[in-house]
């Protein structure tokens, strides 16, 4: 289990209408920051996330994949960042799987790129080379 206090993060790569990814993201006074949760007692790092976006995201959870998991520091704490991709012919717009959270947004990565810095993601991840 996770100490207490500690978060995990998490960001889906869904098609747009454009057939191109976009990011879920958080959207901040200054920017963007990926929807983040704190891991509870008793449940792993990857269960408390899956349960956050159950209740952002009207999604098919049996259509979710792991794309990468990696590691992000942000303000001098390190974050485990789940991005995981999701595919579902039924859905025509990115934004018909947002649940009433005015804080969340799709976006492309050429528009995150300073929350991908901020947040000091380590290695070279693959999902930026989607």
């Amino acid at each position: 289990m996770i100490a207490k206090n500690h978060y995990v993060a998490c960001t889906v790569l869904v098609k747009d209408e454009d057939d191109r990814y976009v990011f879920l993201v958080k959207k901040e006074s200054k920017g963007f920051s990926f929807p983040a949760t704190e891991v509870k007692p008793k449940k792993t790092a990857l269960a408390c996330i899956i349960e956050r976006m159950k209740e952002v995201l009207s999604i098919d959870v049996e259509k979710l994949e792991l794309n990468e998991l990696t590691n992000a520091v942000v303000q001098d704490n390190r974050v485990p960042l789940f991005v995981f991709t999701y595919e579902d012919e039924s859905v025509k717009s990115p934004l018909e799987l947002l649940i009433d959270d005015n804080e969340l947004t799709w976006e492309h990565s050429e528009k995150i790129t300073k929350t991908l810095e901020d947040w000091e993601i380590s290695g070279v991840p693959q999902f930026l080379l989607i």
